[in-house]
Order: C-alpha cells, then sequence, then structure tokens
C-alpha cells in the first residue's frame, strides 16, 4: 500500500494547560489549535506589506531548495538580498526561495508586542520565536529539527499543508545517519528506490491564517507552501533524554557530519545513502 497521510490531524478550536497536557503534550500527539493566537495584533496586522515597510532596507539570507544539499542542514544561507526585494520575489509568483528562522525581532523588535506566547504547557522558550517566510510552492523538504524541541507553528499570513510523521518512521523514512533529513519526496515518492515507505502512515493538515499547528519532539515534517505564507514558531524544551540527544547531535554529531563532507566530498553522501537504505531493509526483513 502507498505511503498513506491521508488522515487529517486532530484540531480543536481552544485548549487549556491542563487538557494540552493531558491530552496531546504527554501522549506526544499534534493537534491544530485554531484560537491559540488568532485574536493577536500579529493576526491583524502582519502582511508582507507591513514587513516590507519595517524591515525593507535589511540584508536577508534566503534558502533555496538545492539538490546538492538533501542531507544536511544548511547554516548558511547561499543567497543575500535585501528584504524588500525578497517580499517583491515572493509576490511575484511561485518561488521556492524562503526565509527560514529568520529572527525579524532583532530588525523590528517592536513586533514582539504583537503577540504573547500563551503559556500552554511547561518549559516554553519564548526568546526564542523566529519567522519564516514563503512565496507559494515553496516547500520546506522532510525533515525533523535538529533540537528537539516541541514546535508550536502559527500562520499569520496565507496557509500552507503540513504533513508530519512519527518518530517511530526514522528509519522507513530513509533518514540519512548523522542528520534529520531524508531525500525522500513526500508527495512524489520513489517506491523502487524506498520500498519502505509502503509502511509508513502519517497524517496533515492544511494551516490557515490564525491557526497554529504543535509538532511533538522528534516528529518529522513536510511543509508546503499553497500561498505566499509567514509563519511564526515557538518552541518547548523536550525531556532530558531528548536534550541530551539534541546535545550531542548538534554538538558533536553534526560537526563529524561538516567534516567527513568537506574531507571526502560525494563519497561521504553516496555512503549515508547505502546505510538509509540498508537500515529500512533490515527493518522490511524484520517484518516478514
Amino acid at each position: 500500500m502507498p505511503i498513506d497521510f491521508s488522515q487529517e490531524i486532530e484540531s480543536v478550536d481552544t485548549i487549556d494547560y491542563a487538557e494540552f497536557k493531558e491530552r496531546f503534550f504527554i501522549p506526544q500527539k499534534p493537534v491544530k489549535i485554531k484560537n491559540l493566537l488568532s485574536d493577536s495584533d500579529a493576526n491583524k496586522k502582519w502582511s508582507p506589506d507591513y514587513f516590507k515597510e519595517k524591515i525593507g532596507d535589511v540584508d536577508v539570507g534566503v534558502f533555496f531548495n538545492d539538490p546538492c544539499y538533501l542531507d544536511r542542514s544548511l547554516k548558511e544561507a547561499p543567497q543575500k538580498m535585501k528584504f524588500s526585494e525578497y517580499i517583491d520575489l515572493i509576490t511575484a509568483g511561485p518561488t521556492d526561495a524562503r526565509l527560514h528562522l529568520f529572527n525579524v525581532f532583532k530588525h523590528a523588535p517592536e513586533t514582539r508586542d504583537d503577540f504573547v506566547i500563551p503559556d500552554i504547557t511547561d518549559r516554553i522558550l519564548k526568546t526564542m520565536a523566529l519567522t519564516f517566510f514563503g512565496g507559494e510552492g515553496t516547500v520546506a523538504r522532510m525533515h525533523r529539527d535538529m533540537d528537539n524541541s516541541n514546535v508550536f507553528l502559527t500562520e499569520f499570513w496565507g496557509k500552507k499543508k503540513v504533513v508530519v510523521f512519527s518518530p517511530d518512521y526514522d528509519k522507513l523514512l530513509y533518514r540519512y545517519p548523522f542528520t534529520t533529513h531524508t531525500g525522500v519526496e513526500i508527495e512524489n515518492p520513489d517506491y523502487d528506490l524506498f520500498p519502505g515507505l509502503h509502511d509508513v502512515r502519517g497524517q496533515h493538515t492544511i494551516l490557515e491564517k490564525g491557526e497554529t499547528l504543535y509538532m511533538p519532539s522528534r516528529y518529522w515534517h513536510y511543509i508546503r507552501y499553497m500561498s505566499v505564507g509567514i509563519g511564526m514558531a515557538f518552541r518547548s524544551l523536550g525531556d532530558v533524554s531528548n536534550l541530551v540527544s539534541a546535545a550531542w547531535q548538534m554538538g558533536v554529531v553534526s560537526q563529524v557530519d561538516d567534516g567527513m563532507r568537506q574531507l571526502t566530498g560525494e563519497w561521504w553522501f553516496q555512503k549515508k545513502q547505502k546505510w538509509a537504505l540498508k537500515n529500512a531493509r533490515k527493518i522490511l526483513k524484520s517484518e516478514v
């Protein structure tokens, strides 16, 4: 059976601290909360023109989905441009250019007053709210976050499709060793190369303006912008084991990956591809 993410992520209008903890945070289940920040000034005011006026002269790093970077996290954007030029680019038509983990508050600190992060759960990193901009057709490829945080993604302009998968599917999603990425194209899967995808089950939602999606720690996610979009994510810390794993991944494993890539180039990428395929085959054989 083909990879299936037709099931919709559960949705609630509102939810309080106790109910959220019991139903979603403790069992680590994704949920869409329609009205967590829908009444905020950000949901009323934020738009491409709003930010173009505020920070149009700021130089920003723009990311693209270059297939050469499938197996890694890009730590620096490959292209720079004025923010006003970037807004002109994404509003002119479909594009894969995006601003990823962009700290808009550094350049327009007053916009922090446009929302108040709700105390929906414990250990929220309120200073780590970051924004995301993209045009119609922009894709954030399949990955899971390296810091293992729980993520609350709110859409303040436009809408996007989000597909999520449990961390239980790490190997059947063909995760490249030493990374938190995969070469799998979720909406155009290659079953000949990745037969394990037949056994993968996920969920999806269409995240509309004003809605918030909770993605638990380590969850894989794929995002496609269905229009020009502006989102913001805040995070809460995972449990101790996730924190230790995140520190190891960011402080050691990622550095080893970067070093091996610099030393061996394409050989290292091909080696990781073979490992990913082998890891999935072991799972498939154990299921027979």
